[in-house]
């Protein structure tokens, strides 16, 4: 990376995926922590809803800290992530994901003007 792109989007979002509440962070290259926002991960029934969901409450932060075009990638930890294809699977204590496979990267990076977004296991993450 170079300093001009540093420059321009200097910032990430981490999200914290639990079966209780979703919580996110956005953070600078230092990791000095410049906004945050949560949400109740149970609510939803739907995948398609909780990302809904978490857009709107991200968009709060990001706009704090000078729209979508400062955030260079996101970052998410949740259970049974599957770090090589960005998604969650089987994942019993979410009810949208407890039966299947949900690409929980690909919907967030489309939501988000197609920014770069990986998923990993949250225990690995923690």
């Amino acid at each position: 990376m170079n300093e001009q792109n540093a420059a321009i989007k200097p910032y990430v979002i981490g999200l914290d995926l639990g079966g209780t509440n979703s919580v996110f962070g956005i953070v600078d290259a230092r990791g000095e922590i410049k906004a945050t926002t949560a949400i109740k991960t149970g609510t939803y029934e739907k995948v398609e809803d909780y990302v809904d969901a978490c857009v709107e409450a991200l968009q709060v932060i990001i706009d704090q800290v000078g729209g979508i075009e400062k955030i260079k990638a996101m970052g998410i930890g949740a259970p049974n992530g599957n770090y090589y294809n960005g998604t969650i699977e089987f994942a019993p204590n979410l009810s949208w994901a407890k039966n299947g496979v949900v690409p929980l990267a690909k919907l967030f990076s489309e939501r988000l003007n197609n920014i770069p977004v990986a998923l990993t296991n949250d225990a690995t993450a923690a």
